[in-house]
């Protein structure tokens, strides 16, 4: 039997890759275990936020492993362009 490298390709993010996404961003991403849903707000208005919700059927999330990290990549952009639209609401 031959040791070959480990091929396995990774599925999930991490907490803290997650909120490091975000932060790449401009957003802070947090968990709230209280009532298991993710918090995103925009670093510079912090009182412009949203829950994490799925763009396909608007359920939010509530545990890191219920998405595959391409379903988060596309999750998080959708509810940044949901926080800019909005804040270009309260701002008119």
């Amino acid at each position: 039997m031959s040791k070959g490298k480990n091929t396995h390709k990774k599925t999930y993010y991490t907490l803290d890759e997650l909120k490091g996404l975000a932060e790449a961003r401009g957003y802070l991403l947090h968990f709230n275990p209280y009532f298991k849903v993710f918090e995103l707000k925009d670093k510079k208005h912090p009182e412009n936020w949203c829950w994490v919700i799925r763009p396909s059927n608007e359920v939010k999330v509530g545990q890191i492993r219920e998405c595959p990290m391409q379903e988060w990549d596309d999750m998080i952009d959708f509810n940044i362009a949901r926080l800019k639209k909005n804040a270009v609401s309260i701002n008119q």
